[in-house]
């Protein structure tokens, strides 16, 4: 959005029926996505959940000298929320072996990462940089041996900021 403010935009950028928004009739749907992390390639997952969140913390002063007792907000740091990538178990164990990198006493070598979501023609339609990504949490699926469910791995990720981008990015 830039320098300008919400009122700068017009009524035009608000409508999903404008060139400004794209020409898009209808929302984006959320199941067709891959996430591309540098180094390790790009992969389909069953759910990134957790969302895309952020959080500005408000600072607060009293400004003296001019007779009211109100509290001045300015905005503060940024905030991100984890999220979790949740997929099938395969023989290949590459989530694990991320996390595992970290455990080992390896270098902290954070990375970036592309989450795009696709539409049904299998087109771009959105995309989010997610900045210096690294794995705190891995888990596998129950054993079960009265159940035939696919066993799912996850791996929780921290970062320091996610930018949606105004062009999708082709993950690959």
């Amino acid at each position: 959005m830039g320098a300008e403010g919400i009122q700068d935009l017009g009524v035009e950028a608000l409508t999903t029926e404008s060139t400004a928004a794209g020409g898009l009739r209808n929302p984006i749907r959320g199941f067709r996505f891959t996430c591309n992390f540098a180094g390790l390639g790009t992969t389909s997952f069953k759910t990134i959940s957790g969302g895309f969140t952020a959080d500005v913390s408000p600072g607060e002063y009293r400004e003296g000298g001019f007779g009211r007792l109100t509290i001045r907000k300015l905005p503060g740091l940024v905030s991100y929320s984890e999220f979790s990538l949740e997929k099938g178990l395969y023989s290949n164990p590459l989530l694990y072996n991320y996390f595992q990198s970290y455990l080992e006493g390896g270098t902290f070598n954070p990375v970036n990462a592309t989450i795009t979501v696709f539409d049904n023609a299998g087109e771009p339609t959105a995309s989010w940089q997610v900045i210096n990504a690294w794995p705190s949490h891995y888990e596998s699926g129950d054993l079960d041996s009265t159940s035939s469910e696919v066993l799912i791995e996850k791996l929780t990720i921290q970062h320091e900021g996610i930018i949606r981008d105004a062009t999708p990015v082709t993950a690959g």
